[in-house]
């Protein structure tokens, strides 16, 4: 108990960008914990075939929200609020005004498409509807979440999403409960009248702080920023979520299932990168802005070594993982584990690198290079679906991670004069060949738990023969 009070007292004493940094992540692991906890629950209450369903409801509504949002929630908001600092209230209420206007004209759009060829959603209409209101209000709560989350504010930011993680998965269960005939549509609802719920009453308060659903300057900022964007936060979605609609076309929705299963552990992974990400946003603006960024090449190194040991613990032991949150109906989630950590990893770098170029404001040239990865993504799934089943769609996600990671790399260094000052690549470089090693080992011995084992036994103890060179490069580095 002494050290624990020890380490929470070191904890208090870290800057605010550093302390935040910590919670968010520790908030995030332990939602995803809450997540993990009710997945088997609904993998056992829905057949594989519903919950692959499910996942597809999910996949579009991300995909329409790009047009009905504009995403404005996030690059533009980031700036804005170091650009417009001191009137950041009229700013987001006006931003809540556009999102209100532009995601009734688009779903209006979906729902009288819908009508006439209900065959491209294959969804009612009244689900159309409702994922028109859980856009608008999650909008509300993202920038709310974002606001907080550029000021250090991680308190309120940790009561809000656990509330929303402990809410969602209880109402969906007692959804599906409820109405046994209509499962995969019940849990769509019932996860989505708890944020639908607090997401309006953060939206009514903002709008009242700013007063303003229009403000003419701030709109034509916004739509100049974020329309060029769209391509790419559209390609983001098609890269990262665009593989289950074509596995549901080509193959069908069980494996579907087996995909989202092997998302929903890779996410935890997601949520812990997602969760540093963003704690780092204003932290590297603010760094690049004055002009401070000797150190930050550190940050990001140790960043990318958390996050690789974790995509290792999750790849070594992902067999358990998916008999524990799933049934072995779903076992062959397991094939998709090994490509979709290591993708995980080189995104992570990409998210850095992004955060720099949405600095520069270089939104045209990010819209490009997702949209190319995208397109390649696309096309390589289609061909791999097609001659080595749907498996492939784990390596063809890997293949464009790296693409987008190059791209990126190249194309912030033209930009940013100090990039070896923010960013090692040898460091870099360093993490994810270590993380490769546990590729095929992983991929082996998937089957041998006492094996895999062995391998972390085995490592540990080179780690330990090895500390007082561990602990020179450490020391080396932190003297760079």
């Amino acid at each position: 108990m002494g050290s624990l009070k020890n380490f929470f007292s070191r904890v208090n004493k870290l800057s605010p960008a550093a302390k935040a940094s910590f919670w968010f992540v520790v908030s995030s692991v332990v939602l995803r914990g809450i997540s993990f906890i009710t997945t088997p629950i609904f993998t056992r209450l829905l057949n594989v075939e519903d919950y692959g369903k499910t996942s597809v409801f999910v996949t579009w509504e991300g995909m329409i929200s790009i047009f009905a949002t504009l995403s404005l929630s996030g690059g533009v908001y980031n700036v804005a609020m170091t650009k417009y600092e001191d009137d950041i209230d009229t700013f987001t209420s006006s931003m809540l005004g556009l999102t209100v206007l532009v995601s009734t004209i688009v779903y209006l759009f979906c729902g009288v498409l819908n009508t006439f060829v209900p065959k491209i959603f294959e969804l009612d209409n009244s689900f159309i509807l409702f994922m028109w209101i859980q856009t608008m209000m999650t909008a509300a709560s993202s920038f709310w979440i974002m606001r907080k989350r550029f000021v250090y504010d991680y308190k309120k930011v940790i009561l809000f999403t656990f509330a929303n993680a402990l809410l969602c998965p209880i109402v969906a269960i007692i959804a599906v409960l409820l109405f046994p005939g209509h499962k995969a549509y019940a849990k769509i609802v019932g996860a989505g009248i708890p944020g639908i719920a607090i997401g309006c009453f953060l939206g009514v308060s903002a709008w009242w702080k700013g007063k303003a659903l229009f403000h003419g300057q701030y709109w034509k900022y916004a739509l100049g920023f974020n329309l060029p964007l769209l391509p790419h936060y559209l390609a983001t979605v098609i890269f990262n979520s665009g593989d289950k609609l074509m596995i549901n076309s080509m193959v069908g929705a069980a494996e579907v299932g087996f995909y989202s299963i092997a998302h929903s552990i890779t996410g935890l992974i997601e949520l812990v990168t997602h969760s540093i990400n963003h704690s780092l946003i204003p932290f590297t603006l603010q760094c690049i802005k004055k002009k401070q960024t000797r150190n930050l090449h550190r940050y990001f190194f140790m960043c990318s070594l958390v996050v690789s040991v974790v995509c290792v613990g999750v790849l070594l032991f992902a067999r358990e993982g998916i008999l524990i949150f799933a049934t072995p109906a779903y076992l062959n989630a397991v094939y998709f584990i090994a490509p979709l950590t290591f993708a995980v990893q080189m995104s992570f770098v990409s998210g850095l690198l992004g955060n720099i170029l949405f600095y520069y404001e270089k939104t045209g040239l990010m819209s490009l290079m997702t949209m190319i990865c995208g397109s390649i993504n696309i096309v390589a799934n289609y061909i791999g679906i097609r001659y080595w089943g749907y498996v492939a769609v784990g390596y063809t996600t890997l293949l464009c991670c790296f693409v987008r990671l190059v791209l990126y790399y190249l194309c912030v260094r033209k930009y940013e004069n100090h990039l070896s000052e923010i960013i090692s690549i040898k460091l870099l470089a360093l993490v994810l060949m270590g993380f490769a090693f546990f590729v095929p080992i992983g991929i082996l011995l998937k089957d041998n738990l006492w094996g895999r084992i062995g391998v972390v036994a085995v490592v540990l103890l080179l780690m330990g023969l090895n500390v007082k060179n561990i602990a020179a490069f450490f020391k080396k580095m932190r003297a760079s």
